[in-house]
């Protein structure tokens, strides 16, 4: 349906209730609800509305009247331009707040769930805490330009530093930016993802592009940027890549080591791999655990000294070879299987002492909730990136009084934007 037009070029003065999750704040106005990024609660702005979606409206920010004290002078001179980060612009402090208000709404609303239980914040460093990042290429002629999206299109933010990026990665960036390494890159649109170990000594760097490489494409990229140790090509997300170098890097998480190759997900934060553990591990132990949705066995190694036996299941197929190629380190304690949690719940038994879940962004599906409540393990970890899909399924496996919440832990695994992480402990009644 396309969007009302007809109060496109209203101007308002409204006042900031709250922010949702997203970034933007809302305001309540004789039209109706009003979203309006680049505010906070408890200021007056004026903006203009620019279109109303299933009911809100949508504003511009056009001045802000009256500041909250919380507000600060934004880090990077591309704040607002840039579509990666919302909360440059607010205090770190008042982050984690509106972070934690934020996510007990949608536990409220969502999952109708009323906690009186507190929230265990873990806080990070609130800069340079991204291990990962992954730029936009634009290329034509002789003019090379390196950024990010700009908010809510498809034009590139071009910029020479990022900070939320480690200094490997932001040096990276300088090279590239210099024109070193810049000429082997195809005319046109394409995207460089780099991560970096967690000594910031080693480097890896996928390439995304519908077109061909040159041949000597690794080499130059590996010579232009110090510490490069591979360069992955991937033309069709469905293909392998084309790789030069080693093909993975390894990354430390105290006394465990973990290999990562081209593609694999790993936690962004380089500040707090070990208080997710932590925060994940609490007080589980027993004969039988189950990790589903494993990734590269980030929680699966720690998970093997606790119980007699690991099991981890991952679907991901770059993702999967790393997670078996890692649990090997711990014998005959963990076994991996390259699956879909689908799949491996529907053959397995009900003798799970405890069972991790991390799902991607869009939470767990109605089968997988059905199965987990069929097994009903005594012990359920739930790991979330988005506070409204955790608050759905909450709600879901609590129903019937199946399950209930032990604890909560807000891990702000990415300061300066709207996202966060929740770990949640639940236990059989």
């Amino acid at each position: 349906m396309p969007p009302e037009t007809e109060t496109a070029e209203k101007v308002l003065d409204v006042a900031i209730e709250k922010m949702v999750y997203g970034g933007e704040g809302l305001a309540r106005t004789p039209q109706g609800v009003l979203l309006v990024a680049g505010v906070l609660p408890g200021e007056r702005a004026k903006v203009q509305i620019e279109e109303k979606r299933q009911g809100v409206l949508r504003a511009r920010l056009l001045e802000v009247l009256v500041a909250s004290p919380d507000r600060v002078v934004p880090e990077h001179p591309y704040f607002s331009r840039c579509g990666g980060c919302v909360y440059q612009h607010l205090s770190y402090l008042r982050q984690l707040e509106i972070k934690k208000e934020v996510l007990l709404e949608c536990l409220e609303r969502i999952g109708k769930l009323h906690l009186d239980m507190p929230v265990v914040m873990i806080p990070s460093e609130p800069w340079h805490y991204r291990n990962r990042s992954r730029f936009q290429i634009k290329k034509e002629a002789s003019v090379f330009q390196i950024g990010y999206f700009e908010v809510s299109s498809h034009r590139l933010c071009a910029v020479e530093r990022c900070p939320l990026s480690p200094p490997a990665i932001n040096a990276a960036l300088e090279q590239l930016n210099q024109g070193v390494g810049a000429s082997c890159f195809p005319e046109g649109r394409s995207e460089l993802e780099l991560f970096a170990s967690d000594s910031g000594q080693a480097l890896l760097a996928s390439v995304y592009s519908p077109a061909l490489p040159q041949e000597n494409f690794g080499e130059v990229l590996m010579t232009a940027i110090p510490g490069l140790e591979s360069v992955g090509w991937f033309e069709k997300p469905s293909r392998r890549p084309k790789t030069w170098g080693a093909g993975a890097i390894t990354y430390h998480v105290g006394e465990f080591h973990y290999r990562i190759s081209h593609d694999s997900f790993f936690q962004p934060n380089r500040f707090l791999p070990e208080a997710m553990i932590y925060a994940v591990l609490g007080d589980l132990e027993g004969t039988r655990g189950l990790d589903l949705y494993a990734g590269v066995g980030f929680f699966t190694l720690p998970l093997a000294r606790r119980f007699e036996q690991m099991t981890a299941v991952e679907a991901h197929g770059a993702s999967a070879q790393d997670l078996k190629s890692n649990v090997g380190v711990v014998g005959t304690r963990a076994r991996a299987y390259h699956s879909s949690v689908e799949k491996f719940l529907s053959a397995t038994s009900r003798n799970w002492d405890a069972l991790v879940v991390d799902p991607p962004r869009n939470g767990l599906n109605r089968v997988v909730i059905e199965h987990l409540c069929r097994l009903q393990p005594k012990r359920l970890v739930y790991v979330s990136c988005d506070p409204t899909t955790l608050a759905r399924d909450l709600k879901a496996l609590s129903g019937g009084a199946r399950y209930r919440i032990r604890s909560l832990h807000l891990v702000d695994q990415f300061p300066q934007t709207f996202h966060l992480e929740t770990v949640v402990h639940l236990e059989a009644n």
